[in-house]
């Protein structure tokens, strides 16, 4: 029995340490599969890097080390004219400013429609109105509470702060990423009073909280086979760690610490997949190299992975063949040290990106200093040829005849007051001559403005948007001018900003959506929202916005159909935003809000219900003056109409007692007198035709004898 005791033994140690070997198999073989993953996304990013690298130089205004040899060889100027930081700065702090007001988030949270309400709401039946009702505000109410939790998480993680960095990324090298919701551990620090010893001690509590980071876009390795990254499978992350670093990972759950410690054990010096682009960063902005610097590249891969893979990295899965299992795996070199499903049901790639100008061909766009690269150019050039040229016609070239004076200092070189000896074998006047050099700094400065007014046109991004005024007609001077100019100007940004509605905030608030339905004990939050991003609707100058909304509220209170359907404490919020006034500070909340119009029978308040009859008042006041008006020009028009016809008659019941009168004083009868006018009437009308056609007659032969001169004849025939 003993023996057949000792034999399970062994089978089964034998069989745990097979198990162990197949695990550890798998891990080499997934971690060799990783590293080798990584390397081709490295590899087919190198193209972007160079180009990355350029944009930095251009927005340092630095030249590369060999533009600058060639400028020192050909013994010109190397001065660089910098166009591009200012617009790229203009960029950043005007998108950042339209994205991230100080007032206000720039996105929202709202219940998702259900047909079935507006049935309800629609039906005869009190009973069911009063339902939907209800079901509206609870909803409305679970989406506010869902908007507060996820907005916290967003204080929490300085939101704004990294969501500017991550602006100033994308329009500097054209991409910025920012990750989450990534689980991190926050600490809460309280102090409480001791209840036996009376002292105040501080209390630390760890919780685990959804975060949010900026990958700088030098570590964001996504798939480079996609276009976008709804079509990206997997995404790789780099982190550089120096050794402490690294032996601080043993200290997260689930960290595998054998494979720690070979990766540290086999590359005591760190392992490199990517070139590490730090030494030529400092270069450009012109700091010191650190050349004994040992960084281990730690490397974050989240996408679709392999059920015994993840097993052997130690995760419990439910083993199901119809699942597609997602997770995120931590490797050094071609040890991996971590893996752990993804937290989001959904699985999403935790990962967000903003183009400030997509690329339709690859997840990383377009920045400032790419779409201005030719200009910037130009710039340069013209203003050190302007430099060149200054310095060549600065003064006049000097010919000296060597055989008429020689220097009595010995030296050839011109200083004041200089003696020179006369040879005697060529005139004194013919010793020295001047040429002077044309002086073309107009024509090369007009290239210069050429530059400037194309880097405008290419970016998109006008003189307006820096601060600097710009030329828009007489108009421009006035304020409303001035607002013309800035709501066109800001026509340009509509593109950038509505890249960070559909590519972070969407996205980002969607996935904390997730996160909190799925993880959130607080059910008072939970409910089927959709997420509103509202980046686009701070386009509109605040000015224009304010006098809109003030338009608004006065049609509104004008009509009674109008005014039923207006929030007016919505509106009202918004006319104090646009005053930048934070409107938390002089408004109520909605709760008390909505309790003060419970209290009074959800009735409108009498201030208001003054004015609205003063507006009705005034809006019958002005009906009826029109209306008063119109009679009066119609009883004006009937008036007139009766003195034409009264003249009409007095002229003529005038003319037959004049007719009379004449008739009586030649003796002659109405008819006799009749006649004779109508005769005399005719002559003369006879008279008007017959100078009238002689008039045309004479014209018409002027008008052809002026064709015959035209033609080269002299007489009219």
């Amino acid at each position: 029995m003993q023996n057949e005791a000792t034999v399970e033994m062994t089978d089964d140690v034998e069989a745990d340490e097979a198990h162990k070997q197949r695990l550890e198999e798998l891990l080499t073989s997934l971690g060799g599969k990783l590293h080798g993953l990584a390397g081709e996304q490295v590899a087919a990013r190198q193209q972007l890097e160079t180009r990355w690298l350029t944009d930095l130089r251009q927005y340092h205004g630095e030249y590369t080390p060999d533009e600058l040899a060639r400028m020192r060889e050909a013994g010109t100027s190397s001065v660089y004219v910098n166009i591009t930081r200012n617009k790229t700065r203009a960029a950043i702090a005007r998108l950042s400013d339209m994205l991230l007001p100080n007032d206000d988030r720039n996105w929202g949270i709202k219940p998702t429609p259900e047909p079935q309400l507006s049935v309800m709401s629609n039906s005869g039946e009190q009973e069911q109105q009063d339902q939907a009702r209800e079901i509206r505000e609870e909803a409305e109410q679970k989406a506010r509470s869902m908007q507060s939790a996820i907005d916290d998480d967003f204080t929490e993680a300085r939101y704004n702060g990294k969501a500017r960095d991550v602006i100033g990324d994308s329009c500097l090298l054209g991409t910025g990423v920012m990750k989450g919701p990534v689980v991190v551990n926050r600490q809460r620090r309280a102090w409480r009073q001791d209840e036996q010893s009376g002292m105040h001690v501080m209390e630390i509590q760890e919780e685990y909280r959804a975060g949010l980071e900026r990958v700088e876009t030098w570590d964001f390795f996504p798939d480079m086979s996609a276009a976008t990254m709804d079509e990206a499978e997997f995404v790789f992350e780099r982190k550089l760690l120096n050794k402490k670093q690294m032996r601080e990972l043993a200290n997260l759950p689930g960290v595998i610490d054998t494979q720690l410690r070979k990766a540290l054990e086999s590359d005591p010096d760190g392992h490199h997949i990517s070139n590490d682009r730090r030494d030529e960063l400092r270069a450009i902005t012109g700091v010191d190299t650190v050349t004994n610097g040992k960084r281990w590249e730690l490397w974050e891969y989240w996408g679709p992975l392999d059920k015994d893979e993840l097993i052997a990295a130690g995760v419990e899965i439910d083993e199901d063949p119809l699942t597609e299992y997602s997770g995120c795996v931590l490797f050094v070199g071609e040890h991996v040290i971590k893996a752990a499903i993804n937290p989001l049901d959904s699985g999403d790639l935790p990962y967000s990106v903003h183009n400030w100008e997509e690329d339709p061909s690859s997840i990383f766009g377009f920045g400032v200093p790419f779409l201005m690269r030719n200009p910037q150019k130009v710039a340069s050039s013209a203003w050190r040829m302007i430099m060149d040229n200054a310095g060549l016609s600065a003064g006049p070239q000097i010919v000296v005849d060597k055989t008429a004076v020689t220097p009595q200092d010995g030296k050839w070189q011109l200083s004041p007051r200089k003696v020179w000896i006369s040879t005697g074998k060529v005139p004194l006047n013919q010793a020295f001559y001047a040429h002077n050099i044309t002086s073309n700094q107009a024509d090369l400065y007009s290239i210069f403005q050429s530059a400037q007014q194309l880097a405008d046109t290419e970016t998109n991004l006008p003189l307006l948007l820096q601060g600097e005024g710009a030329s828009g007609g007489p108009g421009s001077k006035t304020l409303g001018g001035m607002q013309m100019l800035m709501n066109n100007s800001n026509i340009v940004l509509r593109s950038a900003v509505k890249n960070y509605d559909d590519g972070i905030t969407e996205q980002l608030v969607r996935r904390f959506y997730d996160w909190h339905m799925a993880y959130s004990e607080r059910n008072e939050i939970k409910g089927d929202f959709s997420i509103v991003a509202r980046g686009s609707s701070v386009l509109i100058a605040r000015q224009d916005q304010q006098e809109k909304l003030l338009a608004l509220a006065q049609i509104a209170a004008s009509n009674p159909e109008f005014a039923r359907s207006t929030e007016w404490q919505g509106l009202y919020r918004e006319i104090v935003r646009s005053m930048s006034v934070p409107a938390d500070n002089v408004l109520k909340d909605e709760e008390t809000v909505e309790q003060e119009k419970k209290e009074q029978g959800e009735q409108m308040p009498p201030e208001l219900q003054l004015k609205m009859a003063e507006q009705q008042l005034k809006q019958q006041q002005f009906q009826f003056e029109q209306q008063k008006a119109q009679w009066d020009a119609q009883l004006r028009q009937q008036e007139m109409q009766f003195d034409q016809q009264l003249k009409t008659a007095e002229l003529q019941q005038n003319r037959e007692v004049k007719l009379a009168e004449l008739a009586l004083k030649q003796e002659l009868t109405m008819a006799q007198l009749q006649a004779k006018l109508g005769i005399d009437t005719a002559k003369i009308q006879t008279d008007r035709e017959k100078a009238a056609a002689e008039l045309t007659d004479s014209q018409n032969r002027r008008a052809a004898k002026d064709r015959n001169m035209d033609m080269g004849f002299d007489a009219y025939g």
